[in-house]
Formats: structure tokens, sequence, C-alpha cells
């Protein structure tokens, strides 16, 4: 029994001490911005998502006025996501970018602010019969 135990020692001892495996660096995780809906009214809503694991920025735009700025969640989870809400500006309709900053760099999107939409008249329908005339021409 010793002399097995002394000849698993002395093979392990034999072999030195253990050489580290080599680890590769872990890849940066991508950057992004989307938005729930890629155009909208004046008025409607949108949810914002980013990816930024280091230092970011203020969404910047024109064509969404943010009521949730961009944060990460307060549990923890995801360390990496952004989250914010946001509704469509009373701007010009057309194409807007939105933005953002992570380590410094700019990550952008689009936005299409669409024409407003015109409420939907009623006109008024007489009331009795039409008047057409007695027919008598």
């Amino acid at each position: 029994m010793y002399s097995l135990i002394s000849a698993v020692t002395a093979g392990f001892l034999a072999l030195g001490p253990a050489t580290p495996v080599p680890t590769q660096p872990s890849a940066p995780l991508p950057v992004w911005l989307k938005l729930s809906a890629d155009s909208g009214h004046s008025g409607e809503k949108v949810s914002i998502q980013a990816a930024c694991e280091d230092e970011s920025g203020p969404l910047t735009t024109k064509a969404l006025r943010v009521t949730k700025p961009l944060a990460r969640n307060a549990e923890g989870h995801q360390p990496w996501a952004l989250f914010g809400e946001a509704s469509v500006a009373d701007v010009r309709p057309g194409m807007y970018s939105v933005s953002f900053r992570c380590a410094g760099k700019l990550v952008a999107t689009h936005f299409l602010v669409q024409v407003k939409q015109k409420p939907v008249q009623v006109k008024v329908v007489p009331k009795g019969a039409p008047q057409t005339g007695d027919g008598s021409t």
C-alpha cells in the first residue's frame, strides 16, 4: 500500500509544478441602441433598450421626449443593459437621429416622426327628407 502511494506521489512530483492554462481575453460585448418602434406620431410611447458595458451618456434626439432616462437594472441584472422610455415629440415630420455615447463612442439609430393624423370629421346629416325641390322644373 505504501509503495503504491509512494509511486503516485513520486509521479506527481516528477511532473513539476502545474502550468497555468492560457486564457483568451474576453471579447467586448456588442454595443447597440434599439427602439420599440421605427416610427410614430406625436405623443406615442417608445421603449428604449441599449447595450453598453462601459460608462454611457444620455439619449440625444429631437424626435423623442425622454420620460425615463437610460438606466441600468436596479437589481444588477444584465449589468451591460440600459432601459428607458420616451414619447414622440411634437416636431416636424421627418427622419431624426437618436443616439447616446458608450465609452465616448457615438451609438446611433434613426426614428421617423410621421405626419399628425387629422381627426375624422363627421358631416352634419340633414334631418328629415332631403330638400331637393318639388320636381316641377
